[in-house]
């Protein structure tokens, strides 16, 4: 993980922390879909190689609505949705909230919109970044 940046991550009680790699220029998603925008989630798509759950593994329970194709997962104690696996890319990544981040290392934050009310019509038009 040569040339990144260690991002500290954690839900609001603690019981979940994790660590990110990524540059020091973010690109941040804002999706509008129900899920996202009622839990205010702001994607920092990390590869899953990139990711490292340090503690809270019991405290995680799984929710999935629709499709089941995502995987959304939040903390039992304070309900905070610190990252999940997305629907899409439900293999290799995981969408982790970005105002779960300790973020003060980062240079450049972009902030880009996403359609997740109309997902599949965004998804084919390329609106979903990933984060270097």
């Amino acid at each position: 993980m040569e040339n990144l940046t260690k991002y500290e991550g954690c839900c609001h009680c603690g019981a979940i922390a994790f660590d990110v790699y990524a540059t020091k220029k973010l690109t941040v998603t804002l999706c509008n879909c129900d899920i996202c925008y009622k839990h205010g989630h702001q994607e920092l798509m990390i590869p899953e190689e990139r990711f490292v759950l340090h503690k809270g593994q019991a405290n995680l329970k799984p929710y999935r609505f629709g499709d089941c194709i995502a995987d959304h997962t939040f903390c039992v104690v304070c309900g905070v949705m610190p990252f999940y696996r997305p629907k899409s890319h439900p293999e290799g990544y995981f969408s982790v909230n970005a105002r779960c981040l300790n973020l003060k290392q980062s240079e450049h934050i972009e902030y880009v919109d996403f359609d997740g009310q109309n997902w599949e019509a965004s998804i084919k038009a390329g609106m979903h970044k990933l984060t270097e």
